[in-house]
């Protein structure tokens, strides 16, 4: 990942280093599991506990044998010693490599997670305050019907925390290692070192393995981070939406300094909505990449692991960095409350047709007939008035059963009580 879009705890998950740290923490549970069951001299694991395996021995020795894992193992084994032979005893790459890869994840997902809970958390308080605000409800871009900021927010927070519930379910499905040898089959390793060597990682054995962990988990990891890129995009874009200039309902915060433009001086831009949209796309990109990489030839092939450097480390640095920018949209979002009245104001005429068309149909008038006339009125631009006069005359309707029914009608709010526990 480029600088720009690194997002710091997840850098120091899927650094070089930090991979390896985690490759010799499995090797290390791995021997201290063999010798707790006499199968090794004791006193290896604590060795390699203490030894330390810098990214550039590795980098160097995989110029000689162009394979990081093997150039690992070798750097390790020179460093412990006495009874390092044992050092890898039965397993072959993908046992370390997956197994750490699990790890990773698992760990890039909780650090995403706590952020969607500090995102969720704002967004909530916003529905809150903004419960009862009226503002123009649009379908297809155009005027529809009056409805709530708060339930328009609220909407978006569900969204939001289903996602965080589907990423909750990734840690179950990637909380998987293995440990099972070549083409998975325990030449070697039995089924019980494996096990007990992964309840200390905090993992469960892949059943049935290839010399794998199936690549279907990578890949419902990954498109759960798209599906939720997609649903922060949904929301960067209606923010974008609202920020036009001949909307001006809401906006991002503009910082005290910030520049909208080199040229306009005027210009305060969405660009932090537009960075998440553009980024979104790439997420998405990554999904498509998971997804071809279920399928490998028997039990294994490589041409996944070129794919996974790249979009695992990615995937994750890109969601919580634009959890980070929608947090911070939230955090500092302005509402203008004038242009949303003015807005209602404007959209006033188009606003009550579905309550008079209910008002119509509500006194025995012909539904299709009646949607015709107010159709005819509404394309002409009559005032609601203006409208409900012609159509009483129209249909031999009193003035007030119309009037009434739209007072009324107009005249709702959210509960509050009712509000508050939808968010429980």
């Amino acid at each position: 990942m480029i600088e720009r879009y690194q997002y710091p705890e997840i850098e120091k998950i899927w650094n070089d280093q930090n991979k390896f740290d985690t490759w010799k923490l499995v090797e290390q549970r791995y021997l201290e599991t063999l010798e707790e069951n006499n199968i090794s001299p004791g006193g290896i694991s604590s060795i390699i506990e203490k030894t330390e395996v810098l990214k550039e021995e590795v980098y160097d020795r995989e110029k000689i044998t162009n394979h990081d894992l093997a150039s690992f193992v070798d750097i390790l084994q020179s460093k412990v010693g006495d009874n390092s032979n044992w050092i890898h005893y039965g397993l072959t790459s993908s046992d370390v490599v997956d197994t750490a890869n699990s790890l990773l994840i698992k760990n890039s997902l909780s650090v995403t997670i706590g952020l969607l809970d500090e995102l969720l958390i704002q967004i909530e308080a916003k529905a809150k305050q903004e419960m009862n605000t009226p503002v123009v409800g649009r379908t297809h871009g155009v005027f529809a019907e009056t409805t709530f900021l708060g339930n328009i927010f609220g909407n978006w927070h569900h969204e939001i925390k289903r996602n965080k519930e589907r990423l909750e379910g990734c840690v179950e499905t990637i909380a998987i290692g293995k440990l099972s040898g070549p083409v998975g089959n325990h030449t070697v390793v039995d089924e019980n070192i494996e096990k007990l060597t992964l309840n200390k990682l905090g993992l469960k054995p892949e059943i049935f393995a290839s010399q794998i962990v199936a690549r279907d988990r990578y890949a419902e990891v990954v498109t759960s981070l798209a599906i939720l890129a997609s649903s922060f995009e949904r929301v960067a874009t209606n923010i974008r939406g609202y920020q036009r200039s001949e909307v001006s309902e809401l906006s991002e915060p503009f910082k005290d300094g910030q520049k909208g433009s080199s040229a306009m001086p005027h210009k305060k831009n969405p660009i932090t909505s537009e960075r998440i949209t553009g980024l979104a796309r790439v997420v998405r990109g990554y999904a498509l990449s998971s997804m071809e990489n279920i399928v490998l030839w028997h039990e294994r092939d490589i041409s996944n692991s070129s794919v996974e450097r790249i979009i695992l480390p990615d995937a994750f640095n890109l969601l919580c960095f634009i959890t980070k920018d929608l947090i911070e949209i939230f955090d500092g979002l302005h509402i203008n409350y004038k242009a949303i009245e003015k807005n209602l104001n404007d959209a006033e005429d188009k606003l009550s047709s579905q309550k008079i068309l209910s008002a119509l149909v509500k006194n025995d008038i012909d539904r299709d007939e009646a949607y015709r006339s107010i159709q005819e009125l509404t394309f002409k631009n009559f005032s609601t008035k203006d409208m409900v006069n012609k159509l009483s005359e129209t249909f031999k309707v009193e003035v007030n059963l119309i009037t009434d029914f739209i007072e009324n009608e107009t005249s709702i709010e959210n509960d509050k009580m009712s509000f508050n526990n939808k968010f429980k």
